[in-house]
């Protein structure tokens, strides 16, 4: 024999399968975007650590360029030993500044290397895309990521799937049919014929009804919870990285307005200022640069974590 529901149950469990199918594919895509974001932020540093050592090495050929003509001077009597040690010391130090540098960008190069399957990649970008998106109104935009979030609708559809068991439970509570064939064979007679019966539920299928009530209001519960820590969250990282702009954008602007790097080693040259003057000065300089930096990829981290919804 066989049982069968009746059809509004069968359109019900149908129903539930499709969304199951769905949480399936936004589970995937939520882990996707793990990855994916992972992959930004470490672009992100690699974009850094390749701005640094440009700038480095610039530093350095000055360092060197520096150390040597005082070797020089030193040589034709015209300064002295001390002058002649500060600027080794100073080229040694921007020196291991660069090799450190390169470190950290091997390893950078290693981790997004492993996170493409193991193939190389060539990354050697020095600067951020300029015309990056920086929603001015939060709710509006938090709409926008609430509604694309996989995470967000993966429990959004999880309350679905367990509203519609909810139905399927209290339909469940109908009588359910079966149809079967029937063949009794004795020494004497045969009995052969078609079967037809009739299941009534009755304190199990009660029961079921309430634990499917209890689950789907638990899920309810998951979804507002879930939405209510992702607006807290959003908004967090949306004025961490309103200000973290704001910071790029002053250094970025002053760096810009006080470079006297190309003043510096020509008043050196004339003797305008000492070599002590020069070092604090050029030192100065590149704290500020590296400071500037720093300010950029943490405002470009925190963005990428604001739209990660859309990788």
């Amino acid at each position: 024999s066989q049982s069968f529901d009746i059809p509004t149950i069968t359109g019900m469990k149908a129903g539930k399968a499709s969304n199951l199918g769905e949480m399936a594919k936004l589970r995937y895509k939520t882990e996707r975007q793990v990855i994916l974001l992972e992959a930004e932020l470490t672009c992100i540093d690699l974009v850094y650590w390749n701005s640094i050592l440009h700038e480095l090495h610039g530093h350095l050929e000055q360092s060197n360029s520096l150390a040597d003509s005082y070797e020089k001077r030193m040589n034709a009597g015209e300064s002295t030993i001390l002058d002649l040690n500060k600027a080794r010391i100073h080229q040694a130090s921007v020196l291991v500044q660069v090799n450190r540098a390169e470190a950290e960008r091997q390893t950078l190069l290693s981790a997004l290397r492993s996170l493409n399957g193991g193939k190389e990649i060539d990354f050697d970008r020095m600067a951020f895309d300029l015309d990056s998106y920086f929603p001015d109104h939060f709710e509006t935009w938090f709409e926008e990521a609430s509604d694309r979030s996989p995470k967000l609708r993966y429990v959004r559809k999880q309350v679905e799937v367990e509203e519609r068991q909810v139905a399927i439970d209290k339909a469940s509570t109908l009588p359910a049919l079966s149809l079967g064939y029937m063949s009794e064979i004795r020494t004497v007679e045969k009995f052969r014929g078609i079967t037809i019966g009739v299941n009534i539920p009755l304190w199990s299928a009660k029961n079921k009804v309430r634990q499917s009530i209890a689950r789907a209001e638990a899920a309810t519960e998951r979804r507002d919870a879930a939405e209510q820590k992702y607006y807290s969250e959003l908004r967090s990282q949306y004025m961490e990285a309103r200000l973290l702009k704001e910071n790029s954008e002053i250094m970025r602007r002053t760096l810009r307005e006080t470079d006297n790097r190309k003043f510096l080693f020509s008043a050196l040259s004339k003797g305008e200022i000492s070599m002590i003057d020069y070092l604090v000065e050029i030192d100065l300089y590149y704290d500020a640069l590296e400071a500037t930096l720093e300010a950029e990829r943490d405002y470009r981290h925190a963005l990428a974590d604001l739209n990660a919804f859309s990788l």
